[in-house]
């Protein structure tokens, strides 16, 4: 049987052997350490819980509109009105999905066309490029360096553009780097997209509300109506309330982007589940307590990762000011032996002797577009995290030039 040719636009991702490796030693009785987490280990909120119970209990378990239930919609308008600084977002602009990456999905149904480009900033959240490549576009990579905090400048933009380019994705805060925009990079960037009257940005903001220090999140589409018009911004619950598993998610745009949309969604999955839809509300317009504690247990895990990681002379970093990750660069690492003679190559040999000798589990950069780096995770509570570093650091230690 032959499948169909898409398929081969999805790669096997390089760290399912290294997930796969870490589940085999911790039943194996082994304590491992994963950096690779990818969502906050708290739970949800006791109030969302208690919400969507109500909700069950009054009959929440039937199909909704396929946009999402009105009260969420406007709930989600209002938070973008007041987060967002753009007075004029209505719940006719907002789409409910089955999490932010579906999110992404209905976007880029709806605006790329076969041929279409879409510049992506390196590194970058895998899905990405997966993502266009389905929708019938080329991803265009353009590489950013940790020198410049992972920073997309203006210049390196204008220079990716062609006719031919579509849509330009803005990752802020940013998975893997954990780089936050502030409002004079954002702007410079939104005035090289206001040049090109065809070309839209797709802001994936679903860290938005986990900044650090002095960083404050603002949005790509706050400098303009035009700014407004030609920006899809993509948020949800997962993060910032610790609802990963809920699958809430929402987009905001333009009303024809909005109604195109709605329109694939309702052919494809139609609503999210109704009891996610109502303890979703229950996050946005209930008691924000926690999300408040959570982001200081957050900061208070940042600086633990930041104070420990200097102890690894090879390694290169910035200081991340969103999200929970970091990434490290690694290059001085490579090319080295292991105490068994294994030469280093990629930054995949090297979490893969992490995850065997030192019992830590993280993510290669590599599926990042960001090879010879690491991306750690402080999803953890800092004792894993010191831990952890400790044991990076005694097992970078015992690398060895070859020849030596």
């Amino acid at each position: 049987m032959q499948l169909a040719h898409r398929i081969r636009f999805v790669p096997n991702s390089p760290t399912l052997s290294i997930t796969a490796k870490a589940l085999e030693l911790k039943k194996a009785g082994k304590d491992v350490i994963s950096l690779s987490i990818g969502e906050p280990d708290f739970s949800t909120p006791q109030h969302i819980i208690d919400a969507a119970k109500t909700a069950l209990d009054r009959g929440a378990t039937k199909y909704t509109p396929a946009a999402g239930i009105p009260e969420l919609r406007e709930a989600v308008a209002a938070e973008v009105r007041r987060d967002y600084e753009l007075e004029k977002i209505t719940s006719d602009h907002v789409i409910i999905s089955s999490g932010a990456k579906h999110s992404i999905y209905n976007a880029m149904m709806a605006v790329i066309n076969p041929g279409d480009e879409v510049i992506i900033p390196a590194p970058y959240w895998l899905s990405y490029p997966v993502i266009v490549t389905l929708a019938g576009g080329i991803p265009v990579f353009v590489p950013t360096t940790l020198e410049d905090r992972f920073v997309l400048t203006p210049d390196k933009l204008r220079n990716a553009i062609t006719r031919r380019t579509k849509l330009v994705i803005l990752n802020n805060p940013g998975n893997p780097t954990g780089t936050v925009y502030n409002r004079k990079e954002l702007k410079a960037l939104m005035d090289v997209v206001m040049d090109f009257p065809n070309i839209l940005v797709l802001e994936d903001a679903i860290y938005r509300k986990l900044v650090y220090g002095n960083a404050k999140f603002v949005s790509a589409a706050c400098f303009s109506e035009e700014a407004r018009k030609r920006t899809i911004i993509i948020d949800g619950v997962s993060k910032a309330y610790a609802m990963t598993g809920w699958r809430i998610g929402f987009s905001i745009a333009r009303r024809q982007i909005t109604r195109a949309m709605a329109h694939i969604q309702s052919h494809t999955t139609s609503n999210p589940a109704a009891v996610s839809q109502y303890a979703s509300l229950a996050a946005l317009t209930g008691d924000q307590g926690p999300v408040i504690e959570m982001v200081k247990s957050f900061a208070s895990r940042r600086t633990t990762m930041l104070e420990e990681l200097p102890k690894i002379t090879d390694f290169e970093f910035h200081q991340p000011r969103g999200a929970f990750y970091v990434l490290p660069r690694i290059g001085k690492v490579l090319g080295k032996l292991t105490p068994k003679d294994e030469l280093l190559r990629t930054d995949i040999d090297f979490a893969n002797y992490l995850i065997d000798e030192a019992g830590v589990a993280l993510v290669p950069g590599t599926p990042f577009g960001a090879p010879s780096h690491i991306r750690l995770s402080y999803a953890l509570n800092n004792d894993r995290i010191a831990a952890a570093i400790q044991r990076i650091g005694n097992a970078t230690a015992s690398l060895r030039e070859p020849g030596a």
